[in-house]
């Protein structure tokens, strides 16, 4: 499961599974932690574009598909789902903003991987994330289990959302914390932070 990892001035959540290590960092270090694992990043543009680095040149979209061991896979999100996806030979980081799920990003990568596991990182959670109902009216078309309407109002689950795609059965583990609700770990966009947090995946085959 997630463990929060702390040396120095740097903490960062990490998690291991098989043959592969995921992070996810906070607002102690995380350009320290970029450093350690030199992690390629896309130009993002809330898109369903999986770019596999390894044959494309191609550097804008909101995903990234690998196969080797050399090579660590990046993307930032500061309110956003970051989803770390893989098995046996391929491995998979996508972001998952409301727009990139409406477009199918994560239907995209169950598409490239077939059979797969993953996990979620943190992001903004329905405490925090009201929606106008021009956003919750294609979630609730979609992913009814998504959208929580209360006094008028709508708040969208992320998550949910993406499991809906996904699968509960694929899922291993979640890191558990609201962006927006812990400043403690997290950077916000909703909060009005400018800076952002980062997600990676890497395989460590020995």
């Amino acid at each position: 499961m997630w463990k929060l990892i702390q040396y120095k001035d740097v903490k960062y959540f990490q998690l291991c599974w098989a043959n592969y290590l995921m992070v996810y960092t906070t607002i102690y270090g995380g350009i320290k932690v970029l450093k350690k694992f030199n992690p390629l990043f896309l130009k993002q543009i809330h898109s369903s574009c999986i770019i596999n680095p390894e044959i494309e040149d191609e550097r804008f979209g909101d995903g990234l598909i690998a196969r080797h061991q050399n090579i660590t896979l990046g993307i930032r999100v500061a309110d956003c789902l970051p989803v770390y996806l893989f098995n046996q030979e391929k491995f998979s980081i996508i972001h998952c903003g409301w727009r990139g799920i409406l477009k199918g990003i994560a239907k995209k990568a169950k598409e490239l991987l077939g059979e797969y596991n993953y996990v979620l990182g943190a992001s903004i959670d329905t405490c925090c994330y009201e929606v106008k109902e021009d956003v919750a009216l294609p979630f609730k078309e979609k992913y009814a289990s998504a959208i929580i309407e209360k006094d008028g109002h709508y708040f969208l689950d992320l998550k949910t959302a993406v499991i809906v795609d996904l699968g509960i059965e694929n899922l291993l583990a979640t890191l558990d914390y609201c962006t927006g609700c812990h400043p403690e770990y997290f950077y916000s966009h909703r909060r009005g932070d400018r800076q952002r947090n980062y997600a990676l995946i890497k395989r460590i085959d020995n």
